[in-house]
């Protein structure tokens, strides 16, 4: 059963399932997708670059990669070189390094009786080929 996706009703989800966070399972799952829904699927978008890759792999195979976007999470090496390449639309750059200095940050503040931000926002950047060689470097 499809349903529609937030606010617009033009979009439907087709199906959802996790593959674990891995390319092959996420490559099967893809496969078994596209013998479903086929020339439906417009769109994929993965919890992280793994299985995004995985199902670049099945959507090139099965021939179907130019008309549907693809889009995941993590900005790893392979997923940007994909990206630069084409075969990726975009990915999701979380800076895990900014994120694990401000943790470590706040940590001090609390041991030492400090005042700390209950919630401190690190932007996401997307990675797409007008901007992926700056995440190259």
């Amino acid at each position: 059963d499809s349903c529609t996706v937030g606010l617009n009703p033009n979009l439907k989800l087709l199906a959802h399932q996790t593959a674990e966070w891995d390319r092959a399972k996420a490559m099967s799952l893809m496969e078994n997708w596209i013998q479903s829904y086929g020339a439906t699927i417009n769109a994929v978008f993965a919890q992280n670059d793994e299985m995004g890759m995985g199902a670049v792999n099945a959507l090139t195979a099965a021939g179907m990669k130019d008309k549907v976007i693809v889009v995941s999470i993590d900005a790893i090496p392979d997923a940007l070189q994909a990206v630069k390449k084409g075969t990726l639309n975009a990915t999701v750059f979380q800076n895990a390094e900014q994120q694990g200095a401000n943790a470590l940050e706040t940590a001090v503040k609390i041991v030492k009786g400090g005042k700390f931000e209950k919630q401190t926002l690190i932007p996401f950047q997307l990675v797409t080929k007008e901007n992926v060689e700056t995440f190259l470097k």
